[in-house]
């Protein structure tokens, strides 16, 4: 807000828009998977929606490249490393929903880990992507430090990282972390658009349990999976041995769900992307411990 002569403070209220959320897209609930990597495909752009023509969204999308990403952003900060730039960005489109390593970042896009420092807080303050750290408490140890990467928006993620069309997306070798990125995105927007605070974690020790996200909103902790295809429970982690008195029962987002959510076991239950709602829900008996 540079240039603004007279002072705001205490009487201008800031919101921050992301893209479109599939409910603002007007999603079907009832679509097949095939269908939802179509919606995804379109990207949260809303100059995009319903826009099917694969060479309009390479206009639209490689233009964009061009004057935010590149021109905004790269002028903003002085970057001078426009095509180390450039790379850097599909670098960390393919690593969406994963931990990421500063060194192999850095190796990748053939700049320092201090280059990628500092480019990574960029595009985290131009809402591109968003880190979710790791989250600690006193009954966790041994837990994984560095940060996970997402794309605030798979689709613009997908067409970074080249893949164009439904099936390559959805079975490829990234179709999981991008259906991954696509909730993570459906989470922030669903309380993001609507003015409310909330924080995301994730859960992982060094010997392979994992939660995705946790999500911290209106003084409780919400355990999420992400799971593309049918949850096996053998694999689920028992929420009772790390849960703290405001965790809520776990929520396994899949796909594979039915229109109403489903018991999986006492500590979980499937639902489908559509229902992130719970969230909004008033504090109630499902609190693993009270």
């Amino acid at each position: 807000m540079q240039g603004v002569s007279e002072k705001l403070a205490g009487r201008i209220a800031i919101l921050n828009l992301l893209g479109l959320s599939f409910a603002e897209k007007g999603w079907a609930h009832t679509a097949s998977p095939q269908k939802y990597f179509e919606c995804l495909l379109e990207t949260g752009f809303p100059k995009l929606h319903g826009v099917r023509d694969q060479a309009t969204r390479d206009l639209y999308l490689s233009s964009y490249l061009q004057t935010y990403i590149e021109r905004d952003i790269r002028e903003l900060s002085r970057i001078g490393k426009r095509r180390e730039f450039e790379i850097f960005v599909k670098v960390c489109a393919l690593r969406t929903g994963q931990i990421i390593n500063l060194s192999d970042l850095g190796r990748d896009a053939g700049v320092s880990s201090a280059t990628v420092r500092d480019w990574l807080s960029l595009l985290e303050d131009g809402f591109l992507i968003k880190l979710v750290h790791p989250y600690y408490s006193n009954r966790t140890r041994r837990m994984i430090k560095s940060p996970k990467l997402y794309f605030l928006d798979a689709g613009l993620a997908a067409w970074l990282g080249g893949w164009r069309s439904i099936d390559e997306t959805r079975l490829g070798p990234m179709g999981g972390f991008i259906f991954e990125t696509q909730i993570l995105s459906e989470i922030v927007k669903s309380l993001r658009h609507r003015a409310l605070e909330m924080s995301v974690y994730f859960w992982r020790t060094r010997d392979g349990q994992e939660i995705d996200f946790l999500v911290e909103f209106d003084g409780r902790v919400f355990p999420i999976e992400v799971k593309m295809g049918s949850p096996h429970t053998s694999t689920l982690p028992s929420l009772e041995k790390i849960a703290e008195r405001n965790w809520e029962r776990g929520q396994v987002v899949s796909l594979t769900a039915e229109t109403s959510p489903v018991d999986l076991t006492h500590e979980w239950e499937l639902c489908a992307p559509h229902q992130l709602n719970f969230m909004l829900k008033p504090q109630n008996s499902d609190l693993l411990i009270s």
